[in-house]
């Protein structure tokens, strides 16, 4: 409607056009009227200012209101008009459940109402949600139904601002609305909105080139805690105790997160298929990894919770797991040397063990290899051959663990891409020492009572270095090589050790690093042969998509679309639990976001947590009907007004008459 502001002018045109009918006839009194009349002249054009000024003013502030215009903070500007389509993009992930200072309400909560305040004040635009876990356009009825709706409901989940943006962009192409805006209520969590990521680039570059113009407006809801608690379960393991009557142990391991200013006792509390067990964790750390052990008197599935004492946040002080018997892990050693023969008892240490086995293969008969029900392979031969690298090869790309280690002869070429070097000899009085490793993940990792493995004990004269493309390396000596490397294939993995479990190679045999690293890849290598028991909320999907999961760990109905707890189909149970970048407590700096969207026209609304839902905008075409008729009112006043109307009649001269 603004388009229609020269009419404003029209009175003027009126105005000039009338003073063309009037044509200038000079007479004999016109001097003496033009004097008698001075003042009432002034009074008059003083007049018709006035009412061409009310006229002009009657006609803006009527195509103003029609313009429906806006006023108020974040939401609106004064003489902005309200937009066609407006697209809301919420981020319900995990942290957007915080309470910041201790606020009744959510950092979700509070969005939505200043969201659906926002959206009231717009009626005549058309709105489409687009949350962060589906990321499907949602057309919504009416502003009041966002709050209510299932779609809006507290998650688990991570949020992907580069994605979500990308399903605006769809919409808008496909709808083609006349002027859009896209309204993004977030918490800034650096690890949802990705601003290393290349794709902004071309997100903004999109946005510039629709032909209609979008304006961006950002609800930054971000705060800082110091005081936060989380807890994540990194495993949930049921392993078989050496008995005679088969009964299990429950292996946990949990990741706990504190303040670094917090110190002493920290209780735990566990749920194990409804009996609760407090343990105290002592903190020496902000980020703690702890491992618990719990004897159950059968080997059964099972599933449970672990929390912690209640914070700010709703979300992250809780976190579940699920455990089923483990399945038969079998090893095969690929080799004919007496390293081999040790590698055998370090796969299958405990004969009376069913769940683990181990045979020993020589080279030429590796093609017999039961590649299905395999978890872990050692390669202590050369090259193999091409059918057997070729089925070597889909077997670790389909989730089995590959490990190799050195031929002990002039052969420098290994499988799967793997080479080595020439073979090196240390002098008798100092052998090579390994330097420096992962302690947190991997086969090297701490043990599961709290102690490093002891890899300074280890003693090698003699070493032959391995190398592959794309590799990462576990554990180095201290002069630099790799002592350990890993390489993924697929969801498998491929590793290479530098040196032997062979007296003459180093003391590797002596089990103290080469049991617990084994041990630990079989484990891996067997992930395949087993459904999961953990997983991601938002990110996992069954296998089959008409599979029906119903929720074991709350009475209220849960989603395993976007809500952490244990999810059962038949007789699989699933734990589900948020992301592990949630946790992150990393936030986007507000001022940065325009470097983000760059040129496209953006309004960011910082300390957003503290503003009321009523405080945002309102519109004020009521007013300006309101000020065209007083504004009408005025020149009809001016108009008819007898005072200014009635012209002063002027005074004749005095008449002389002729004495006789």
């Amino acid at each position: 409607m603004l388009w229609a502001l020269p009419a404003v002018l029209l009175p003027v045109v009126i105005h000039l056009l009338n003073r063309l009918r009037y044509k200038t006839v000079p007479w004999a009194a016109m001097p003496f009227l033009r004097k008698a009349n001075r003042a009432a002249t002034r009074r008059a054009k003083i007049r018709q200012y006035l009412i061409l000024a009310s006229r002009m003013l009657a006609i803006l502030f009527l195509i103003w209101a029609l313009s429906r215009p806006l006023t108020g903070g974040w939401l609106g500007a004064a003489a902005s008009g309200a937009p066609e389509t407006i697209l809301i993009l919420l981020d319900r992930s995990a942290s957007m459940e915080a309470h910041p200072q201790a606020s009744p309400e959510s950092k979700r909560s509070h969005a939505l109402s200043l969201l659906t305040q926002a959206a009231s004040q717009n009626p005549g635009s058309h709105f489409a949600l687009i949350e962060n876990v589906l990321r499907q356009p949602l057309e919504l009825p009416s502003a009041s139904s966002l709050s209510s709706l299932q779609f809006t409901a507290p998650t688990d989940t991570a949020a992907d601002l580069p994605a979500m943006l990308r399903s605006a962009l769809d919409y808008l192409v496909k709808n083609k609305p006349g002027n859009a805006e896209i309204w993004i209520a977030s918490d800034l969590q650096t690890s949802n909105w990705r601003p290393d990521s290349p794709e902004w680039q071309d997100i903004v570059d999109r946005f510039t080139g629709l032909p209609q113009q979008i304006k961006f407006r950002v609800l930054d809801l971000s705060s800082t805690s110091t005081q936060n608690l989380s807890v994540a379960v990194q495993s949930a393991d049921l392993r078989l105790r050496p008995t005679k009557n088969r009964q299990g142990q429950l292996h946990l391991a949990l990741e706990v997160k504190t303040p670094a200013d917090r110190q002493g006792i920290l209780p735990i509390l566990i749920t194990r298929d409804g009996t609760k067990t407090q343990v105290d964790l002592t903190l020496s750390s902000t980020t703690q990894r702890q491992s618990l052990q719990f004897d159950l008197p059968k080997l059964e599935s099972g599933w449970g919770k672990v929390e912690l004492p209640a914070d700010d946040s709703l979300t992250d002080h809780s976190a579940y797991f699920a455990y089923a018997p483990p399945p038969t892990l079998h090893t095969v050693i690929v080799g004919d040397s007496l390293a081999a023969q040790r590698l055998l008892f370090a796969a299958a240490p405990d004969k009376t063990r069913p769940d683990r086995t181990a045979i020993l293969l020589p080279p030429n008969r590796a093609e017999s290899i039961a590649w299905a029900n395999t978890s872990l392979i050692i390669w202590t031969a050369s090259t193999p051959t091409a059918p057997v690298e070729k089925s070597l090869k889909s077997w670790v790309e389909s989730g089995g663990v590959l490990l190799c280690f050195p031929p002990s002869d002039s052969s420098t070429q290994g499988p799967l891409g793997l080479a080595w070097s020439k073979i090196e000899a240390s002098t008798q009085d100092t052998p090579f020492r390994v330097g420096t490793w992962d302690d947190l993940d991997g086969p090297l990792a701490h043990t599961e009572s709290g102690p490093p493995l002891p890899l300074p004990k280890l003693e090698i004269p003699r070493r032959q270095i391995p190398t592959t493309d794309s590799s990462h390396s576990v554990a180095t000596f201290s002069d630099g090589p790799p002592f350990l490397l890993t390489r993924k294939l697929g969801t498998g993995l491929l590793a290479a050790f530098a040196t032997l479990p062979d007296p003459q190679w180093s003391n590797l045999a002596d089990g103290f690093v080469l049991l617990p690293a084994v041990q630990r890849l079989i484990s891996l290598g067997g992930q395949r042969l087993s459904p999961p028991n953990l997983a991601v909320a938002g990110e996992w999907q069954p296998p089959d998509p008409l599979e029906s999961w119903t929720a074991l760990s709350e009475s209220s109905p849960h989603d395993w679309r976007w809500n952490a707890g244990v999810y059962q189909s038949g007789s699989q149970r699933l734990a589900l639990n948020r992301p592990a970048i949630e946790d992150l407590p990393e936030k986007l700096d507000p001022t940065s976001l325009p470097t983000l969207f760059h040129d496209l026209n953006l309004t960011v609304m910082t300390n957003a947590l503290n503003i009321k839902a009523d405080s945002l905008q309102s519109e004020i075409w009521t007013a300006m009907i309101l000020v065209t008729m007083l504004f009408m009112c005025a020149e009809m006043a001016l108009a008819t007004s007898k005072a200014v109307t009635s012209p002063a009649t002027p005074t004749p001269p005095p008449t002389t008459r002729a004495s006789s």
